[in-house]
């Protein structure tokens, strides 16, 4: 049994409001353990709901629609849904006078415009909604290929009706809710097809399934199993989990929602380690996050400037010599140790220089000396945040003992 969503709208497909509905219903089928297994988004056009919704009786179980039973002239889904399944389109006397009822408790009377609403699909069950004006139903198809379920487009009434009337009717004929477990393990400079190519063969389970998501710098690894309980799904996850562990190793540096410098700054705390910074490439974002996550008062130097040169000046290297040769390499390291505590570790991102280029360097515990040269620095946020990731990446790795040469660097 798997289920799809119709979310319908004019206003949706011109970009007007953002579809906060398909979310909603995404969450609430995943916590019941309904597969969700497609969305579409249409117009206020009854051919073409009419289409859509025929299409997705012939492919799916369960279709939830989200919009279009207002008392407008648009509000078309009514029929829409009445084509689709082989019915009639009737009027009910008794949702008229709920509809009306609704208005009294109002304090308002009901206009004729609102009767509309008191049209169903012959045989629909109408499912009440003391949140709203707008009756839902469910209606099932003449020929037996499903049931499509109709709510409203409001935000608040779709809440009210998913979790007190769709969702425990879905888990009636489901025989029973099924659980969903998710596993988020976290990586950070490491690119997508690198993980791919280490756990590509691993993505073919049906149960426990594997997804990556990209963001800047970051590739997350999503494990999700379904079982009859949690315990179940757990033990499912586990032996994939510790595959995808052993393969990937140090690469994963967290779970769930934890973020890079929430991990770093905890790692250092816990090691006693002090952090210095150097940053002319990210706008503050590596010293930043630190603070963010509460490990502010670890940082003893936090030298930001969007100038190589101006940072040179505050540190006092302003006339070293390979500034004017070129040599950022030794440029690099130079920052790296002037920030460097006694306790801890100095790390300098700088750039971008005169061939475009940037440099990360660590100056760490045990005599730690090591600089690379980074991506070409272009002024974009995204490129600004891949930097900020792989400086704070190479300072994890030197604080579990992992980073030995540039050749660990991971890209």
């Amino acid at each position: 049994m798997h289920a799809e969503i119709v979310m319908i709208g004019t206003e949706l497909l011109l970009g007007e409001i953002v579809d906060t509905n398909a979310n909603r219903f995404a969450k609430a089928l995943c916590q019941i353990g309904l597969d969700l297994y497609y969305k579409t988004t249409v117009g206020d056009n009854e051919a073409r709901i009419t289409k859509v919704l025929d299409l997705a009786l012939d492919r799916s179980d369960v279709i939830i629609t989200s919009g279009g039973i207002g008392p407008t002239v648009d509000d078309v889904t009514r029929q829409a849904v009445a084509n689709a399944t082989g019915r009639k389109l009737i009027y009910s006397l008794d949702l008229e006078a709920q509809i009306a009822a609704r208005f009294r408790s109002f304090g308002r009377k009901m206009a004729d415009n609102n009767k509309r609403q008191a049209y169903i699909p012959e045989g629909a069950l109408p499912l009440s909604n003391p949140a709203g004006t707008a009756p839902c139903f469910l209606c099932e198809d003449t020929r037996g290929r499903g049931i499509v379920i109709s709510l409203p487009g409001v935000p608040r009434e779709l809440e009210y009706m998913l979790s007190k009337k769709v969702m425990p009717l879905l888990v009636e004929r489901m025989g029973g809710a099924k659980v969903t477990k998710i596993r988020i393990l976290r990586t950070c400079a490491v690119g997508e097809s690198n993980v791919d190519r280490v756990i590509g063969d691993l993505m073919t389970t049906k149960n426990p399934t594997i997804g990556l998501a990209a963001h800047a710098g970051q590739t997350d690894i999503r494990i999700t199993a379904k079982a009859a309980t949690e315990t179940e799904a757990e033990t499912l996850i586990a032996p994939l989990e510790a595959e995808v562990r052993r393969r990937l190793g140090v690469a994963i540096y967290g779970v769930e929602k934890e973020t890079v410098p929430e991990v770093i700054g905890g790692l250092l705390a816990k090691k006693n380690l002090r952090l210095g910074l150097v940053d002319t490439l990210t706008g503050g974002l590596l010293g930043r996050g630190f603070s963010d996550a509460g490990f502010g008062d670890l940082i003893t130097v936090n030298l930001h400037t969007i100038d190589v040169s101006e940072a040179l000046q505050k540190a006092g290297l302003a006339s070293r010599a390979e500034a004017r040769d070129g040599d950022y390499s030794k440029l690099a390291m130079a920052l790296a140790e002037h920030v460097a505590p006694p306790d801890g570790i100095g790390s300098a991102l700088i750039g971008p220089f005169k061939d475009n280029s940037t440099w990360i360097a660590l100056c760490g515990p045990r005599d730690m000396r090591l600089t690379k040269a980074g991506r070409n620095y272009q002024n974009f946020d995204y490129i600004r945040s891949w930097l900020a990731i792989q400086g704070l990446d190479w300072i994890r790795r030197a604080v579990l003992g992992q980073l030995t040469s540039p050749a660990d660097w991971k890209e």
